[in-house]
Order: C-alpha cells, then structure tokens, then sequence
C-alpha cells in the first residue's frame, strides 16, 4: 500500500509537472512575454513554476483581469454541467447495459448494442445546434441558450446555480428553478450520448461475462429467479467495475463540453479557452490548459482513493479492461 501511494504521488508530481512546462511552453508563443527568457531560459522557468505555486496566473492581455478571478467563473459552470451529466449517463447506462445483457438475444438488445458503438462515434459539435434548431422551430422550453435568463438573479453560494436556487428565499423561486433545468436540459442530454453509450457497452459485455460463468449456470438450474441471480452474482461484479473508469468518462465528457459550450453559449471554461485560442490570448491559453488538467488530475485521484476504500487488496477483480 505504501508503495502504492508514493507511486501515484510521484505520478503525480510528473504530471504537474509537465502540466507547468506545457503552460510555460504556450507562454513563450506570445512574444510580448520574451522577458521571461530574457537571461536564460530555466530562470525564467522557474520564476513562472514560483507563480503558479502561489496561483497566480497571471493576466489576461485583453481587458487586463485577473485569471484566477476568470477561471473561478467559469469553471463552476463546467464542472456542473459535467457532474450532470456524468449522473444522467449512469442513471441510463446501468439498467440499459444490463437488459442488453441479459437479453441479449431479443432485437431490442442488439439494436441496443449497435447504438452503443454507433452512439460514440456521433459527433457532438454537429449534433447540439442541429438539435437546438430542431427545438427552436418545435417551440420547445428546452431552447435555450446559456446557464439561465440574467433577468433572474442568483446568489453564488456554491458557484453551482443548480445547487444555489434552492437556498433562495424569493416568491418566484419556481420560475427561476424552472428556467435554470430548460437551459441546463439540452447541453446535459448532448453531453450524456457518448458517456451513456460507452457504460452500456461496459455494462454489457461485464454482466454478459458474468452470467455466461458456471456459477450462473448453476444457479439457474438450481431454480434461482433471474433477479436473485442478478443480485448475487451480476450486480455485486459489476457495478463497482465502473468505478476506475470515472477518470476516463470524466475525461471524455469534459473534452466534448469544450464544444457544446461553444455552440450552445454555455458560460463555461470551455468556451473561454475557445475564445483565447481566437484572440490568441496565450495568458488565457496556458491557465486554461493547466486547470483542466488539474481537473482531471484530482478526479483521478479521488477515484482512486475511492476504490482503495472499496477494495484495499484489490481481490475482487474490478479491474478488468
């Protein structure tokens, strides 16, 4: 176990560590920060490794705000909608990955199967405006664009407007709940296709391992109802398999909503680095990318502490591909 951890805190440490290279390296595309290699370049390094220990990052060079004030901003908004959906992706994706296996001779099952692998390749970015066209000419609440209406306003509490309207003590807090779900329903139900599609699969092709194994057999035989075998052998070897895949659903859904905020004018940190990379903002451009890997960093850290809490010894097999 000791080893275990000082392995992933080194892996860490290299991670960061090219995070902050990558940072410096789009820095330097910028000529106006040349003074940064004016003496030598590992000084200048260094002194910019100093800066983001104490997390400054610095300014942007158009309007001259503070980048952390930004990436406080727009960050909330990313990971809210990300959560989201990540939530909305298991809610579906664990009982459709299990009825596809355990029927997975019907044609429901294997039209299901074929929407798994069809379902990931679908490209968002052409997908969210054709669907926020669809719902504009149909007259549906759900098309709507950006994190809610400004007319109604929220007090930050949490960063999480979803989260933040239920502390609000106004008499039309309804509406404003109301408006905040039609935003947040069309960019959530966009982003949840790819995550959703690929725990069915894993779902799938897990459960369908598992009720293929003798143990199932035998217990069929033994007269065992399909839900008890469901519960004793399918679920218990399952669902926790899904748990050291968050770090690369997390991933997946975070590099899509960089296009779907852009398209459906969503206030997140996605499309603040999409306008960076516009303006060539390089300032805006380095933080970014060195939050969102940070963002992912932890995630996976959190993830893993999680299963070591599930499974110290890892013997129950979780880990398979």
């Amino acid at each position: 176990m000791f080893w275990s951890v000082l392995r992933h805190i080194l892996w860490v440490a290299l991670l960061l560590l090219v995070l902050s290279l990558l940072g410096f390296v789009i820095l330097l595309r910028d000529p106006l920060n040349a003074n940064l290699v004016t003496q030598n370049i590992y000084i200048g390094y260094f002194h910019y490794l100093g800066t983001l220990l104490q997390g400054d990052f610095g300014i942007t060079y158009n309007g001259g705000k503070s980048l952390m004030n930004l990436i406080l901003t727009v960050l909330p908004p990313t990971l809210e909608l990300c959560f989201i959906t990540l939530f909305l992706a298991f809610i579906f994706g664990l009982p459709l990955g299990i009825i596809s296996a355990v029927n997975s001779e019907q044609v429901f099952a294997k039209s299901l199967q074929i929407l798994s692998y069809v379902g990931l390749s679908i490209p968002i970015f052409w997908l969210a405006p054709i669907l926020l066209y669809v719902a504009a000419l149909s007259h549906w609440e759900i098309a709507a664009i950006g994190q809610y209406n400004l007319l109604y306003e929220i007090k930050p509490i949490t960063g999480f407007p979803v989260i933040d309207m239920w502390f609000m003590e106004v008499p039309y807090r309804t509406k404003i709940v109301q408006n905040i779900l039609q935003h947040l329903a069309l960019p959530a139900l966009v982003l949840c296709i790819l995550p959703t599609m690929e725990i069915i699969r894993i779902i799938h092709q897990r459960a369908e391992y598992i009720l293929n194994q003798n143990f199932s057999k035998v217990a069929t035989t033994r007269g065992w109802s399909k839900w008890k075998i469901l519960h004793q052998y399918v679920f218990r070897n399952t669902f926790p398999l899904l748990v050291p895949q968050v770090p690369r659903v997390f991933t997946l859904v975070l590099t899509q909503c960089m296009l779907v905020e852009t398209a459906l004018g969503w206030p997140g940190i996605g499309r603040w680095l999409i306008n960076a990379v516009n303006e060539q903002d390089y300032n805006s451009i380095a933080a970014g990318v060195i939050v969102i890997g940070v963002c992912i960093i932890l995630i996976d850290t959190f993830t893993k502490i999680f299963t070591f809490i599930l499974d110290p010894f890892k013997k129950k097999g979780w880990y398979a591909k």
